[in-house]
């Protein structure tokens, strides 16, 4: 029992002297944490401990002010920082700094001071007039203690104090002694007096591509902010702040040189009160020097502005050298070509086996080895049986009418005899479509690349063209004339479980590609929509329409011979039905669907850009339903974080290659079926190119009226981020035309080959997929030490005339990828 008692007394003692320490560590700890809240390391709190202690520090001047209570306060304060830097001695500085006052308070001369609470130390800059400037004088800094270099900016204006401002001087600076800390004092007498201090210590950037320099100067008594507004945007879109100017100060802002500028000059502390403006729209040169100058003009509110230096002028001269280089390298090939021929002729370069070479791909890409049979044909019209294409190899028979059209070429016609005899047809490859697949491809991998910084090789930021806008969609369209020779070259005796399986894997390998290239690594951000994601929807739906409407045009063929002349649309009915059903659907979501979901500002159909635009009204509302549908079945965190539109609209992250906008990704991979369907149902070249170019000016015509011929205007514009419809028509009758001009160049009258793009066109997924996986690497691009558009420009061409190369040795050595 006397040793539990023991026991007990002991542990209660223990308990005692644990919370005494306790207590004792809690009280350390709150004094050591209200130490560490010290001007050097908050300068806020500093502000609030400055205004408390405003009353107590000054009352007619300060010399007069400091009496010995407030000096034991200083030096208690003082002692207490020495003891929490146990080991520093508070030695004589070794550095100075410059600091002076300028005076812009209304209407006069205020005393301007500097005290330090914790060395008790006041510098007096003396009485500085109405837009004056105080001599400099040297403040002393202590690279020891960093408290000792918090100095209060104390002003005095008759009867009115202002202690609110801290001046920190930073000690750590090795050019400390070099910097200007200049206190800038504005206001007016009869209202609060306000500081701000600045330094030059700001290192100036140089200016990056397609930058100008504006130096904006301040002649007024308060401090002025700078607005602009780009023409890009458009007067719907509000003006942007760019920066404070301080009075009596200078500063240079980097401005974009793309697009025209206006500007607006406000009041910091009156933001709707104007000094000045730009109100036309002014354009600038890259590396350009431009002066504006902020101060109230009687019955005129421009603000006056020049030039000082209209840059280089050397922003698209570097295009210009690489067309030269283009141009001359483009005949150098067609010259080689033509000594190659005449060699060849003779025989000389036979162990090169280039003719092997030639066969063996023909073969492998569905050119076969024997020859189609037709007995007892009474006509030129019919048709040779085909072999079995892949999508992104398609084969036709050439003009079987010898010189029906007059526009026949080689090799479409071996041996054409009498109704009784035998008819022997070869085939032959559409160089043309492999060719325009390949150029879009090129053209996308340059702007994948960067486009050398030129902005008409990057994305619109929302409505309107640019060559970048251009060569998806394209893709989409090449691959819809593809699909046509896909199915024709099928064996028929396929079962259909079979073909189908083939559609759906071709479709999930494209969707899972595009996954891959979207770098999942981190799952909760990982993008689910792209490029091939939509290439393999599109694809899906558009190869299943055509693969189940094989037997229904099989049974129509034999009752449309007295409209031969339509027959492409009377194969193509079902199509057209599709067609007609996801634009109604697309339209319906887009315009129908209620948007209050993402914003309660947002209105019923809206299709803008939000953020900035629109003057702010509906700064949620980016890309409308599209995004909503997005946010619902993806989540914002599986879409793109940085779409073309966040630069210059300030929006949030929007996807380019969504979910509604798949629906007209549909739509012109069928208006390419369509192309696919004149080429097998008509064989004279010119009803081939009479229907390609009606069609393509009928499509440009109906895109042409929806956005009324503008940017900005109409009832749907041209929009790629929401592939709108005139968007898609507009593509899609590009496509037509540029298609024929390919078609004549190449298959009709043969005074091309289609290179160098052929190569990359008949292996269009190695390299595209190749192309996105060493983007960053050397050498297919790099970075120098400061970009220009000269530097860029070659490290683009030269990385895709790297792929080039690696197509056309893949085209050698007969290495093909196909999915």
């Amino acid at each position: 029992m006397a040793r539990f008692l023991v026991a007990r007394s002991a542990l209660l003692l223990w308990c005692a002297i644990a919370a005494a320490l306790t207590t004792s560590l809690t009280c350390s700890a709150h004094q050591s944490d209200n130490e560490s809240r010290q001007p050097i390391y908050q300068l806020q709190q500093q502000k609030q401990s400055a205004s408390m202690q405003r009353d107590h520090l000054l009352t007619s001047s300060i010399a007069s002010s400091l009496d010995n209570r407030e000096k034991d306060i200083a030096s208690t304060a003082s002692q207490s920082r020495i003891k929490s830097h146990e080991g520093v001695s508070r030695t004589d500085a070794i550095k100075t700094a410059s600091v002076r006052f300028s005076n812009y308070v209304s209407p006069v001369s205020a005393r301007c001071y500097l005290y330090n609470e914790f060395t008790g130390t006041t510098i007096d800059f003396g009485a500085v007039e109405e837009k004056g400037k105080s001599p400099v004088q040297e403040v002393p800094v202590n690279p020891n203690v960093q408290a000792d270099n918090v100095w209060m900016v104390i002003v005095n204006v008759g009867t009115n104090y202002s202690a609110d401002e801290l001046l920190y001087i930073n000690s750590s600076s090795p050019v400390v002694s070099k910097v200007l800390y200049t206190v800038f004092v504005y206001g007016n007498v009869s209202h609060d007096v306000h500081m701000w201090v600045n330094t030059n210590e700001t290192k100036k950037q140089p200016l990056e591509i397609d930058q100008a320099l504006l130096n904006v100067r301040n002649k007024e008594l308060n401090p002025v902010d700078l607005y602009q507004q780009s023409s890009r945007c458009g007067v719907k879109c509000n003006f942007t702040y760019m920066g404070t100017v301080l009075p009596g100060e200078m500063i240079g802002f980097p401005i974009n040189a793309r697009f025209s500028l206006k500007f607006n000059v406000n009041y910091t502390n009156e933001p709707n009160e104007l000094v000045c403006s730009i109100s036309n729209y002014l354009h600038f040169h890259e590396g350009g020097v431009y002066n504006l100058t902020a101060e109230v003009i009687v019955n005129n509110h421009s603000c006056p502005h020049h030039m000082n230096s209209s840059g280089d002028g050397m922003t698209y001269f570097p295009l210009l050298y690489a067309a030269v280089v283009i141009l001359a390298l483009t005949l150098c090939f067609v010259s080689a070509g033509c000594i190659y021929k005449v060699v060849l002729n003779r025989g000389w370069l036979h162990y090169l086996h280039i003719n092997a070479i030639d066969r063996r791909i023909a073969r492998d890409l569905g050119e076969p080895k024997h020859t189609s049979t037709n007995y007892g044909s009474t006509g030129p019209e019919t048709p040779p049986s085909v072999g079995s294409p892949t999508e992104a190899d398609p084969l036709i028979k050439g003009n079987s009418a010898a010189g029906s059209s007059g526009l026949s070429t080689a090799g479409d016609l071996l041996v054409q005899g009498t109704a009784d005899s035998l008819k022997v047809v070869t085939r032959k490859r559409l160089k043309s479509l492999d060719a325009f697949r390949g150029f879009s491809l090129v053209i996308m991998i340059f702007v994948n690349y960067g486009g050398g910084g030129y902005w008409f090789f990057n994305h619109s930021e929302w409505n309107g063209l640019t060559v970048a806008d251009l060569v998806f969609p394209w893709f989409v369209w090449i691959m819809g004339v593809s699909l046509v020779f896909s199915f024709k070259g099928r064996s028929q005796s396929d079962p259909f479980v079979s073909r189908l399986y083939q559609v759906f894997r071709r479709s999930v390998i494209l969707f899972c590609l595009g996954l891959f290239l979207n770098n999942g690594f981190d799952l909760a951000r990982w993008r689910i929509p792209g490029v091939l994601q939509r290439l393999g929807i599109s694809y899906f739906v558009c190869a299943l329409t055509e693969l189940l409407t094989l037997d229904v045009y099989k049974k129509l063929k034999t009752k449309i011979k007295i409209l031969k002349a339509f027959s492409d649309l009377m194969l193509n009915w079902v199509q057209w039905l599709v067609i007609l059903l996801c634009e109604l659907l697309w339209l319906a979501l887009t315009f129908g669907l209620p948007l209050h979901y993402l914003d309660s500002n947002c209105p019923r159909g809206y299709i803008g850009p939000g953020g900035i635009s629109d003057h702010g009204h509906y700064e949620n509302c980016t890309g409308g339903a599209a995004a909503l549908i997005d946010k619902w079945l993806l989540g914002e965190s599986h879409i793109y974080r940085t779409p073309t539109s966040a630069k210059l609209y300030r929006t949030g992250p929007y996807d380019p290659e969504g979910v509604l906008g798949s629906l007209n990704s549909i739509v012109i991979c069928f208006l390419g079926v369509q192309a696919g369907r004149i080429l097998t149902t008509h064989h004279s070249h010119v009803g081939r190119l009479i229907r390609f170019i009606t069609w393509g000016i009928l499509l440009g015509i109906l895109g042409a009226t929806l956005c009324e011929g503008e940017r900005d205007e109409g009832v749907i514009p041209i929009n790629k981020n929401l592939w709108s419809l005139s968007f898609i028509l507009v593509m899609a009758g590009t496509g037509y035309l540029l298609f024929s001009l390919f078609y004549f160049l190449i298959d009709v009258i043969g005074w091309w080959g289609g290179e160098p793009f052929k190569y990359p066109g008949m292996n269009s997924i190695m390299v595209y997929v190749g192309s996105e996986l060493l983007e960053s690497h050397f050498p297919f691009s790099w970075s120098g030490q400061r970009d220009s558009h000269l530097r860029l420009l070659s490290a683009n061409l030269i990385g895709v005339s790297l792929w080039l190369l690696i197509a056309l040795y893949c085209y050698c050595i007969g290495f093909f990828v196909k999915i």
